[in-house]
């Protein structure tokens, strides 16, 4: 499927999310795009060969660096775009699937299936704490600069 189409779908779902959650009207656009990029990320990643929960990582990063820059333009918290933003990168299906196997007593492909979404929820956070510490970090530098000047 092109990469175009991964977009527009998860800008739809993203949009829908949207109103799910509450998110101000003026807000729903950004958010979406959060979530489309995100994912478009993702896919964009995995189509060149990159380890799975290292591209959700990258898209976490994405998702964070957005979120916060999109938070200060529209003067709105950050967590109306983050929220909305991790929803294509959350692993529900592999969650899904590590009930499955435990309910059906597979417990081996259980345990496999489980580890790898914790390792996606790992890489999630991940993700967002980095861009978020980087954020902060750039803020407090920018204070600095600013106060040397003078």
């Amino acid at each position: 499927m092109p990469l175009y189409v991964h977009f527009i779908a998860s800008f739809i779902a993203s949009f829908c999310f949207c109103f799910l959650f509450n998110v101000p009207k003026k807000n729903t656009y950004l958010s979406a795009l959060c979530g489309s990029i995100s994912w478009g990320i993702l896919i964009f990643l995995q189509e060149h060969g990159v380890n799975y929960i290292f591209a959700v990582l990258i898209g976490a990063l994405a998702v964070g660096i957005l979120s916060e820059t999109f938070a200060v333009l529209q003067k709105a918290p950050v967590t109306c775009f983050i929220v909305i933003g991790i929803i294509p990168l959350v692993p529900g299906f592999k969650v899904y699937k590590t009930m499955l196997y435990f309910v059906t007593d597979r417990l081996d492909k259980g345990i496999a299936e489980g580890v790898q979404a914790l390792f996606i929820a790992i890489a999630i956070s991940i993700g967002l704490t980095i861009s978020a510490s980087g954020h902060t970090l750039y803020k407090i530098l920018r204070r600095k600069l600013k106060r040397t000047k003078k």
